[in-house]
């Protein structure tokens, strides 16, 4: 991960997000009294993340949830689809298939991704809530490098599209888990988005190279160890998006630095 302070970040519609919060809580008749009280976020099963994502990108609640190709979506409007996906890609993979199987509609699938992170730490025995803190690591849209085999077969179809979204988020965990401080594996509460700081469309198949990080891409060769220096994912995540990128060819091998493989893009 990038550390905060080196990013130039705007944090925008902040004022959105907060009207979107209290619609949403409006409608299931809690108090802004009760809204402060974080206990009530186990109740919502991590889904504020979700439900919030959807009404910034559609305000208008008649497109949402409509049946589409016997499935649910999350926005239909203009024969256009929009499923939101915050992790386990596989899940909705025959929901894409199948909405992609009409060649009429077009897919937008996103990937609300918590660039800026503010934790707020629940003991759950008292109750008590911890002073929120931020931390100090920018997650860049390299965290996609989880997922991307899952729809690998999507993209160089012309009507999917995957938009990333780089959100501000606040997020509620207990203090269960191991370690001094009992933050290891800690069980997450909730994620409630703050604010939108940009977002990165793929529309086509090149697009993807966006990433891979710009300054690799000037160079014009990098190994999986390059790969890792720069977007700090780990070696599993690595080497799914490097298959997936050769199986699309945006890149291929071009010979040894050592005893790591070097990549150039095509």
């Amino acid at each position: 991960m990038i550390k905060l302070k080196n990013q130039d970040i705007v944090y925008k519609d902040r004022e959105i997000f907060e009207a979107i919060r209290k619609r949403i809580n409006d409608k299931t008749t809690q108090s802004e009294e009760q809204l402060s009280n974080v206990n009530i976020f186990g109740t919502l099963g991590e889904k504020t993340l979700h439900k919030m994502v959807k009404y910034y990108l559609e305000p208008d609640e008649k497109y949402h949830e409509v049946k589409t190709e016997d499935y649910i979506a999350d926005i239909f409007k203009d024969n256009s689809v929009i499923e939101i996906q915050s992790a386990n890609f596989s899940a909705a993979k025959d929901k894409i298939k199948r909405y992609l199987e009409n060649k009429e509609l077009k897919v937008i699938f996103v990937y609300p991704v918590a660039a800026v992170r503010h934790q707020c730490w629940i003991d759950k025995e008292t109750g008590e809530a911890s002073k929120t803190t931020r931390s100090q690591k920018f997650t860049d849209i390299y965290k996609f490098y989880d997922e991307i085999y899952h729809i690998k077969d999507f993209m160089d179809n012309e009507n999917f599209n995957l938009k990333i979204l780089l959100l501000e988020v606040l997020e509620y965990k207990y203090l269960d888990g191991w370690g001094k401080f009992k933050k290891n594996n800690a069980t997450k509460i909730d994620k409630i988005p703050l604010s939108y700081i940009g977002e990165e469309n793929f529309n086509c198949k090149n697009d993807y190279l966006k990433l891979i990080p710009s300054k690799l891409r000037e160079e014009g060769t990098f190994t999986s160890a390059e790969l890792t220096k720069e977007t700090d994912m780990k070696d599993k995540p690595m080497r799914s998006f490097i298959k997936v990128m050769k199986d699309a060819g945006l890149i291929a091998e071009v010979g040894r630095k050592n005893r790591y493989i070097r990549y150039n893009t095509l």
